[in-house]
């Protein structure tokens, strides 16, 4: 029997809405000790660049082609590993869809957090007219997360994907149904337990990674840092502070932005209406099959005009329509300085500070479709985030944040062309509000850096990095209603029972163990949870864990409750005898878990940034 030990990996994997990329470490390497640099190495992945042609690439376009039988006949979608798979993707799947765009998947993620649709149910592509060979949202994006693992198995025979540590990141606007599908995703994928973090978090910890020398000369303390994290899909923002506590750095998140389905999607769609427009007036007509032509060769060419050494015009090439076997095509020429204009003046114009994105009404009947951002004014949507008014559309200024410093990520934010508006956007608010200047911080990665953040945020996590603590700002409780006889008039009594202290980290948990209680099966319960926002109770003493307070309402501020049914599985009682268990995950939630006598679990979670935001309102 051989000795050698097997390595393990540190896998981070940014699941993105255009594009997917991996990131690892080594963790048996001789490197990874307390205060070294870890190496993260972003891996090739494998996949069809064209009709029987394999290649290596850093990213895996997130489109998934859904072939004609003939092209499947002839073996054209082949993948070494699976001869016989029955779709691709990557690059070959999203360069089809300028020919085959209703055989064409994107936007998978996107529709992770659409509630206005089932998204386990088969209905992508929206317009394949063959029901029976349409996938679900969570389908898709397990297919792009099982090729990762397929790719990773191929490079890595010696360490198989399912015993590494697998870290998956998401938007930090996603609610817990979208996680939980991201979740879902990974397990039909037959991925081990994974851990979720935040994109615009893992970004700013691959910059700390890059700048691992000189990070304290360009952070400090009362530092505000604004990560825009604007992509294909989705546009996240988030506000950092940057405090200190006994010689060390800390990171707190001031808030997290509402989920916008606002990003490259839609400047691909506004370049290709331009262009329909175009044609129009040069008389063809463009059929809703051209359209969908149309974008993705639009996409293609706004990646190239917001690239570096942009050129000043491209062709665009659509397929004619007739009805003899070979159409004419139709050709037109757009030009840079037209859809820098379209696209930068149309999604960022410059605004003033109080000039924010509404809410508004919507028709009771829509299309089946993503739920975009009624306002594509990114500009203004940044202005309703710094103003920190939550739903609510006011105007005040009170609680406005105006950061000093920049953090970019996402694909979209290659364009200097955009970097420079938000930039000029932020310093023309700050002289208004005579604040200082700001900075945009240097040497950022828009393609690559959430994945290695997640792999090097892995890797603080075992003490083998920076670790920025991030811990609750309140401690919260869950109610537990008195058993006792009924008395007439009387309400129930309920007690207050800590399940999160004061400070409790992210990615941390705690356990009630010698402590039980009686959890309701199968009928609809209320969960009561409350907080307090200070360490210490009215009488000095500090709230651990399992602390019980009765007098909650001196004490305590109630937030808002859970409705729910807990599973009820044959043969069981009424009610079964648990305790408890409590987890802040990396994405601020609470998870509470009931754990019963022979170790069955039931899990409810508690949205602690919901609650903490309803808290300020009041």
């Amino acid at each position: 029997m051989s000795d050698e030990k097997q390595e393990s990996y540190l896998i981070g994997i940014d699941l993105g809405t255009t594009n997917c990329t991996v990131s690892y470490t080594n963790l048996s390497s001789n490197d990874h000790v307390k205060g070294s640099v870890a190496e993260i190495h972003t891996m090739q992945i494998s996949q069809l660049i064209g009709a029987s042609l394999q290649a290596e690439k850093l990213q895996l376009p997130s489109f998934l082609y859904l072939p004609v039988e003939e092209e499947k006949e002839a073996g054209q979608i082949a993948i070494d590993w699976d001869p016989s798979r029955a779709f691709c993707v990557g690059t070959y799947a999203r360069d089809r869809g300028s020919e085959m765009p209703h055989r064409v998947i994107s936007s998978a993620k996107s529709w992770l957090a659409c509630e206005g649709v089932n998204r386990r149910d088969a209905i992508l592509p929206l317009d394949l007219e063959d029901k029976q060979k349409k996938m679900s949202p969570v389908q898709v994006c397990s297919e792009y997360l099982r090729h990762i693992a397929e790719v990773w198995n191929q490079q890595f025979p010696d360490a198989p994907f399912v015993e590494q540590n697998i870290l998956v990141t998401v938007p930090a606007s996603f609610d817990p149904d979208a996680r939980q599908l991201v979740q879902e995703a990974a397990e039909l994928a037959k991925y081990p337990d994974i851990l979720l973090l935040e994109e615009p978090q893992a970004a700013f910890y691959a910059w700390l990674h890059r700048h691992h020398e000189t990070w304290r000369e360009k952070l400090h303390v009362g530092d505000q840092v604004l990560v825009v994290d604007l992509g294909g899909g989705t546009c996240d923002f988030s506000l950092i502070s940057v405090e200190e506590e006994e010689g060390d750095l800390q990171l707190k998140r001031e808030a997290v932005g509402a989920h916008l389905l606002l990003g490259g999607d839609n400047m691909d769609l506004t370049l290709a209406y331009t262009v329909r427009n175009q044609l129009e007036d040069e008389g063809h007509s463009i059929d809703d099959w051209q359209m969908g032509s149309l974008i993705h060769s639009c996409r293609e060419a706004k990646e190239r005009f917001l690239g570096e050494d942009a050129p000043d015009s491209i062709d665009i090439h659509l397929q004619g329509r007739g009805s003899g076997l070979i159409a004419s095509s139709i050709q037109t020429q757009i030009h840079k300085d037209d859809v820098l204009k379209v696209l930068v003046d149309g999604f960022m114009p410059l605004v003033d500070a109080t000039d924010r994105s509404k809410s508004s009404k919507k028709s009771a009947l829509q299309t089946v479709a993503l739920p975009y951002a009624e306002d594509p004014r990114i500009s203004c949507q940044l202005a309703k985030f710094l103003s920190m008014t939550g739903e609510s559309d006011s105007d005040s200024m009170d609680q406005f944040i105006l950061p000093n410093a920049v953090l970019f990520t996402g694909g979209t934010m290659k364009s200097s062309a955009l970097r420079e508006r938000v930039m000029s956007l932020l310093g023309q608010w700050a002289e208004k509000m005579e604040k200082g200047s700001v900075v945009e911080l240097p040497d950022p990665d828009y393609d690559f850096s959430v994945s290695c953040g997640a792999v090097y945020y892995g890797l603080a996590r075992e003490g083998k990095a920076v670790r920025i603590k991030s811990g609750t700002s309140r401690s919260y409780y869950i109610g537990v209603e008195d058993a006792r006889p009924a008395i007439p008039g009387v309400p129930p009594s309920v007690r207050a029972v800590c399940v999160a202290p004061f400070g409790m980290e992210e990615g941390t948990e705690c356990e009630l163990s010698d402590q039980e209680f009686t959890l309701l099966l199968g009928e609809q319960a209320s969960f009561r949870f409350f907080s307090r926002n200070t360490a210490t109770l009215s009488d000095g003493s500090e709230a651990e864990a399992g602390t019980v307070v009765r007098k909650w309402k001196q004490e305590l501020s109630e937030l808002h409750s859970i409705d729910a049914v807990m599973d009820k599985e044959e043969g069981d009682g009424k009610t079964a005898r648990v305790h408890l268990k409590a987890k802040v995950t990396e994405l601020g939630v609470l998870e509470l878990w009931c754990i019963g006598e022979n170790g069955r679990k039931w899990k409810m979670e508690f949205e602690l940034r919901q609650a903490e935001a309803e808290l300020t309102e009041v």
